[in-house]
């Protein structure tokens, strides 16, 4: 019942273009449906726990979609419910460990959590799929924020 209503809403809610901002680029060729769209869409419009929701029943699904693990991640992450995102990256991570966004959240959670070295990890999975010829601009946001970090204890951007 849960999924047919939000099926329903995703169809009202969807644009015709994939939601980008958040998730530009995602690491399958699995085609999605409207209320997937809908989901990255309430992310980049900052209704989190909506956009949660969602995710939560692409992953109830499919355990091995690593793209929805990553924005239940971000979604989390973004909650401030950081043990919980951390799990959600791993999943994404455990079936991709290439998952370029994944790999790029993961490293921005771990500065939000003051853990700077775990952040280099992921940096350098980012540096390797760059010199492949992806996720290089999530590899300079990334090094940025560490960098920025090292210098004020902060984290600079939010992502």
């Amino acid at each position: 019942m849960m999924r047919i209503a939000l099926i329903a809403a995703g169809i009202l809610l969807a644009a015709q273009q994939p939601a980008g901002a958040v998730f530009p680029e995602t690491d399958s060729a699995v085609e999605r449906p409207p209320i997937w769209a809908a989901g990255v869409k309430a992310i980049e419009d900052g209704e989190y726990a909506k956009g949660l929701e969602i995710m939560r029943s692409f992953v109830e699904e499919d355990p091995k979609d690593a793209d929805s693990w990553s924005l239940v991640g971000f979604s989390l992450r973004k909650l401030k419910r950081y043990v919980d995102s951390e799990h959600a990256y791993q999943q994404a991570l455990d079936i991709n460990p290439k998952h370029l966004a994944a790999n790029a959240y993961a490293g921005a959670l771990y500065l939000e959590t003051g853990r700077v070295l775990d952040a280099d990890k992921r940096l350098a999975v980012l540096d390797e799929l760059c010199k492949e010829g992806k996720g290089c601009e999530d590899r300079e946001k990334l090094a940025g924020m560490i960098e920025s970090f090292r210098k004020t204890g902060k984290v600079s951007e939010d992502w």
